[in-house]
C-alpha cells in the first residue's frame, strides 16, 4: 500500500521517496540544491511553482513508480474538549444541529442563552449561513492535505479553522447583527483547536502529489508555506466513517 501523508516534513519526504522509489536522502539533497527563486529568475518558466518543482523533480528521478492508494487528510476545527467524533466526521447538514447545541451549552447561564435559542428557532440573519446550510455543495466535510497549514492560515490566505469554524463564525455574526452584541470571543474561549486525521482510499481523493512535493520542498528549505503547498478534501456531503479516523488531537491554544 502506498500512502501520501503530509503530517510533517519527515512523513512527506518518506511518502514521496517511496512513491518515486528513491532514498529519502536523495530527495532531501535535491531540494537543498534547488533554489526556486534563482530558477525562475534564470529560466522564467511558464508553470506555477508547485508544477515546476514537480516537473524538475521528475526530470531528475523519473515519474512516480508506485500508484498512491491512500491519502491522509487533516480536518481543522475548534470544538468542545473531549470531542470524540464517534459518529465519524459529519457533513454540515448532519453536524449543524450539534453545533447549535454546543453553542447553547457555551452560553448557558448567560443573558445570551434565550436570545441564541430564539435565533436558532427563528433563523440566522447572515448571508453565508443561509447560503451554506441548505446547499449540499457546501456541506463537506472538508480537510487539508498538509497538517501544518493550520498554523499559517492567515499568511496563505485561508480561513483560520482552528480559531473558529466558518459556520460558527457565521452564527456569531448573525447574533451580533440581530442583538448588537458579540458572543464570538466567549465561544472561542470555550472551545479548543482540534485536528482530526483520517484517510481516504477513494479514487476521487487520491490527488495531492504535486502539492505534497512543493510542501516538502518549502519545508526542507525552511521557506514559508504557500497555498500551492496544500490542497483540500471535500467529502461532497458524505460522512467520513469512524474507522477511517486515525486520531483526534486537541490543544490548549
Amino acid at each position: 500500500m502506498t500512502h501520501l501523508d503530509c503530517e510533517s516534513p519527515v512523513t512527506a519526504i518518506g511518502s514521496l521517496a517511496f512513491i518515486y522509489d528513491i532514498k529519502p536522502e536523495q530527495l532531501v539533497d535535491f531540494f537543498r540544491r534547488f533554489d526556486i527563486d534563482e530558477h525562475y529568475e534564470a529560466n522564467k518558466p511558464d508553470l506555477a511553482g508547485h508544477d515546476e518543482t514537480r516537473r524538475l523533480l521528475e526530470n531528475r528521478f523519473g515519474p512516480p513508480k508506485k500508484h498512491i492508494t491512500r491519502t491522509y487528510w487533516y480536518h481543522l476545527t475548534r470544538t468542545e474538549r473531549g470531542a470524540s467524533f464517534d459518529d465519524g466526521l459529519l457533513p454540515l447538514n448532519a453536524v449543524l444541529p450539534r453545533v447549535w447545541q454546543m453553542l447553547l451549552r457555551v452560553v448557558s447561564g448567560s443573558h445570551h442563552a434565550e436570545r441564541l435559542l430564539n435565533m436558532y428557532e427563528q433563523g440566522v440573519e447572515n448571508f453565508h449561513y443561509n447560503l451554506k446550510a441548505p446547499d449540499p455543495l457546501h456541506w463537506g466535510p472538508y480537510a487539508m492535505l498538509v497538517k501544518g497549514i493550520g498554523a499559517c492560515a492567515t499568511s496563505v490566505g485561508n480561513h483560520d479553522y482552528l480559531q473558529i469554524p466558518e459556520i460558527v463564525e457565521d452564527i456569531c455574526s448573525g447574533y451580533a447583527t440581530r442583538f448588537g452584541e458579540s458572543i464570538q470571543s466567549m465561544v472561542e474561549r470555550a472551545l479548543v483547536p482540534t485536528v482530526v486525521k483520517f484517510w481516504s482510499e477513494d479514487q476521487e481523493h487520491l490527488y495531492g502529489l504535486t502539492s505534497a512535493i512543493y510542501y516538502a520542498y518549502l519545508s526542507n528549505r525552511g521557506l514559508a508555506l504557500s497555498g500551492l503547498a496544500n490542497t483540500c478534501f471535500d467529502g461532497n456531503g458524505r460522512t467520513v466513517p469512524k474507522d477511517r479516523i486515525v486520531y483526534v488531537e486537541q490543544t490548549n491554544a
